[in-house]
């Protein structure tokens, strides 16, 4: 939203930029909580997740676009793994009013099991993101998922 009359356009800037981190931030909880439906809420109700798990990233991507859709895939998605922790890093916005593109690179960690043993799944993720302010909130219009790289191995205990 634009500012309004007598109101300075860097506050609203930096009210913006910190309301898309806590969107992306909102996110990554919601997923390591294993709330699909609250992670699908946050994006609007014609929203599209893309994924590119497969590297190059010349492969095909996964849609799933409306909040039931993406939903459906995040729990289905999560049923494979004991537990996960999305550690969000820097995260670079454009504004353009109630629009704005980002990208956020993430540190996404999977625990799973595999013959008994526990095992780590790390990804270097690269969210490229376009938002949009609906009702004075910001959502995701897309979410589009790149990996970067991957690395896979046996989970060592304390």
């Amino acid at each position: 939203m634009p500012a309004l009359p007598g109101e300075d356009p860097t506050v609203q800037s930096v009210a913006d930029r910190l309301a898309l981190r806590e969107l992306v931030d909102a996110y990554a909880l919601a997923v390591d909580r294993r709330q699909a439906t609250a992670v699908a809420a946050l994006f609007a109700d014609d929203g599209r997740l893309v994924a590119r798990l497969q590297h190059p990233a010349g492969d095909r991507p996964i849609v799933r676009q409306g909040r039931e859709q993406i939903a459906t895939a995040i729990g289905a998605g999560l049923e494979h793994y004991v537990t996960t922790t999305h550690v969000v890093g820097g995260q670079v916005v454009t504004l353009d009013g109630d629009r704005a593109a980002g990208d956020t690179v993430c540190l996404a960690h999977h625990v799973y099991r595999r013959a008994g043993v526990l095992r780590l799944l790390v990804m270097a993720v690269r969210y490229r993101d376009a938002y949009a302010r609906r009702d004075r909130s910001w959502c995701f219009t897309e979410r589009q998922l790149d990996l970067d790289w991957r690395q896979d191995r046996t989970l060592e205990q304390p």
